[in-house]
């Protein structure tokens, strides 16, 4: 493929800007402004900011160096970089995945999450992330998911969890910070809930989620992300880091049954109504269990 390792680097330099800028960014208080609505969303559930848009745009330009011609499926729009009438990659990404933090100071999970597609195979190739509160950088290709730690300097391959059941000892993620999110996800749990409650009350939920769930089930931090009506702006960026390290991604039928979620960018402002991306199949399936039956 064309001048690959090329655009690799120059998104990696990227991802390496925006965790040194946006700390300065925030000292000043710049970018906190609401844009507009996202495609597909309520208002109340997302907006663009200004840092969306900043980040986004730092990404365009750092694309643009590397020559590449590239079909660009971010949360906030689509864009075409390069010669129109070809197409090198697709690249689906969260530019800046935490705005809803970020707008209301919160300091914490800031991340941009990027995929880098093969536009004829339709399959990642490469992914990288930032988690720009921990400055730590995640790579992910063919060879595996790799962790970087810019305070030391140091990098090593990291692996998902091996859990292939619910325990005391297992984190499950969901995106809980709105109330709309809350009561919707513990309607469809409750069954779920009180199972864990009774059997397994030392389990964590770490309630934040989107394109920054996948870094952290590459890496065993967590062992699943269940959400209801996830939209796929919130999935496709991360799906790189699933497809390097193994972890599965299913859309779940209502009575349970696990299809292995697709990457379509045709139905990018679409949702899925109940999704899992988990550790492995058996961990999946039992936490479908658990979540249809108790």
């Amino acid at each position: 493929m064309p001048q690959t390792d090329k655009l690799f680097g120059y998104l990696d330099k990227y991802l390496r800007h925006l965790i040194i800028e946006v700390p300065k960014l925030d000292s000043s208080d710049v970018g906190r402004n609401t844009i507009g609505a996202v495609a597909g969303r309520k208002e109340t559930e997302d907006v663009e900011i200004g840092l969306d848009k900043y980040s986004e745009d730092i990404l365009e330009t750092f694309i643009e160096k590397s020559q590449c011609n590239v079909k660009l499926y971010s949360e906030h729009s689509t864009r075409t970089l390069g010669d129109t009438n070809q197409t090198d990659y697709l690249i689906t990404c969260d530019p800046f995945d935490g705005s809803g933090h970020y707008m209301r100071g919160i300091p914490a999970e800031w991340w941009s999450v990027l995929t880098v597609w093969d536009p004829v195979s339709m399959k990642p190739i490469w992914a990288g992330a930032a988690d720009i509160n921990r400055k730590e950088l995640y790579f992910a290709d063919s060879q595996g998911v790799k962790l970087e730690t810019l305070s030391d300097d140091h990098a090593r391959f990291i692996r998902p969890s091996n859990q292939t059941k619910i325990s005391g000892d297992s984190i499950i993620a969901a995106y809980l910070m709105s109330p709309e999110y809350i009561r919707c996800w513990t309607s469809k749990s409750s069954k779920l809930l009180k199972s864990l409650e009774e059997n397994h009350p030392t389990l964590r939920m770490w309630t934040d989620g989107g394109a920054c769930s996948y870094p952290w089930l590459s890496r065993g931090i967590t062992n699943a992300y269940m959400m209801f009506n996830e939209p796929r702006t919130e999935i496709d960026p991360g799906l790189g880091f699933a497809w390097a390290s193994g972890v599965k991604v299913y859309s779940v039928s209502n009575v349970g049954d696990l299809e292995e979620y697709e990457f379509d960018p045709s139905k990018s402002t679409d949702r899925v109504p109940w999704l899992i991306a988990a550790c492995n199949e058996d961990f999946a399936a039992d936490l479908v269990h658990l979540t249809l039956n108790g």
